[in-house]
């Protein structure tokens, strides 16, 4: 069976972000999705192992709790018994978050990928090597800092933010926040990226994204639990560049302030890029991308999640143990950090796995430190069935095809 996944994942992700297709596989987006939908069934089994590598993966239904222990590829496909995370009386948005490494589990064994879910509120997380920071204070527009293992590190490099635990009810997901050790662009510094800080592990500065409105509610309110039936809710880099993201795609807010459509990738969504000047023809410069791309419902138009990216290699890939960089590569567990489980994708259109196949259109990039971009994906929604289940009522298939405009992602010359 191992063999068999590692021949699924590099023939679907050579579909997805590999080689640049000559035609569009999938109907039309006025021809209705059911053609598409059909199309893209075929790869979804496949595809369920494959996203839980980029960082994406389900936890509705039968999951794996990340305190138990890893499960090993030929145990992926069978149903395991959990309780659901722990939620406030009333419900907050994001019900879930998602993700995909095995930096959460200390000890992994086995050969195969297994999927978890990163609670969203405090109960789910106490026990579960998150740590509240007794030495931060409470940041009122991002909420309660917690840390994987009580400590910034480059091997556990993101920060999650809660409101405060009132009585029995547990603080709810206020914030996520990813730490950029290394290259970052000089463009981004005091816009998107913060004040250099040191870990034990270096320099780095942080890009936050805001889950919940810390300028009209009290994000460190010790004596009111945050309401539940909050609107969905995204903001990059609150107190700078203070950056919202629509929650949903059909508005026009997001054309009119420079958003720009990408591909949709099954179990993604629709990707939206951003640069911080207007884009005047191509090469794309890297170190004007935003570093958050968001991704949307190919059905109902709705957010799906978002990814962060770097414009250099953040991933520990130990090239040596494995020239073969696709992602989920068994032979890489225990040896990743907390960005996606794969090397990244190449600033250059070629070989498999390169940051144009997230655009439609001509694409060529130039402006990354070393000729790789990395991301850390994560989902608000169930978007990815577990092998041989039926698939969630969000999953995505793009059934509308890669392109809404028919021009697939092309290399300048191509």
């Amino acid at each position: 069976l191992i063999k068999t996944l590692k021949l699924d994942i590099k023939k679907t992700m050579a579909d997805s972000y590999g080689s640049i297709p000559t035609t569009e596989p999938n109907a039309s987006a006025e021809s209705g999705g059911d053609v598409g939908a059909s199309s893209n069934r075929k790869i979804f089994i496949p595809l369920a192992v494959i996203l839980a590598g980029l960082g994406i993966y389900l936890t509705g239904g039968p999951s794996v709790d990340v305190s138990a222990p890893a499960t090993s590829a030929a145990d992926v496909s069978a149903p395991a018994t959990i309780d659901e995370p722990e939620s406030p009386p009333a419900e907050s948005w994001p019900k879930i978050l998602t993700k995909f490494n095995d930096n959460f589990n200390p000890n992994p064994v086995g050969e195969g990928p297994f999927p978890y879910y990163v609670a969203t509120n405090t109960a789910g997380v106490e026990g579960k090597g998150w740590v509240k920071s007794t030495d931060v204070p409470c940041d009122p527009i991002l909420g309660e800092e917690w840390l994987f293992g009580g400590e910034r590190s480059s091997e556990h490099s993101m920060a999650m933010y809660f409101t405060p635990a009132v009585g029995d009810v547990p603080g709810a997901l206020s914030a996520i926040e990813v730490d950029y050790y290394g290259h970052v662009s000089t463009k981004l510094i005091g816009v998107f990226f913060g004040e250099e800080k040191t870990s034990k592990d270096g320099s780095y500065r942080s890009v936050s994204v805001a889950l919940r409105n810390g300028h009209e509610e009290d994000l460190c309110d010790t004596e009111t639990p945050a309401a539940g039936g909050n609107s969905p809710y995204v903001t990059i880099s609150p107190g700078m560049a203070n950056m919202a993201v629509p929650v949903t795609e059909d508005v026009e807010e997001l054309t009119e302030n420079g958003w720009q459509e990408g591909s949709c990738l099954p179990g993604m969504g629709y990707h939206w890029e951003k640069f911080i000047a207007p884009v005047e023809g191509l090469p794309y410069d890297a170190e004007e991308m935003v570093p958050i791309v968001p991704m949307y419902s190919s059905t109902d138009k709705t957010i799906n999640g978002i990814f962060f990216a770097a414009t250099s290699m953040k991933q520990h890939w130990p090239f040596e143990e494995c020239p073969k960089i696709f992602p989920g590569n068994p032979c890489a567990f225990g040896k990743l950090n907390m960005w996606d489980f794969s090397a990244g994708l190449k600033e250059e259109s070629s070989g498999p796995f390169y940051m144009c196949s997230n655009f439609c259109g001509e694409c060529e990039f130039t402006g990354t430190d070393d000729g790789w971009f990395t991301t850390m994906h994560f989902m608000f929604k169930n978007t990815v069935p577990l092998p041989g289940m039926t698939p969630p009522p969000d999953a995505e298939f793009c059934a509308a095809g890669r392109c809404r405009n028919g021009i697939l992602p092309k290399k300048v010359d191509g």
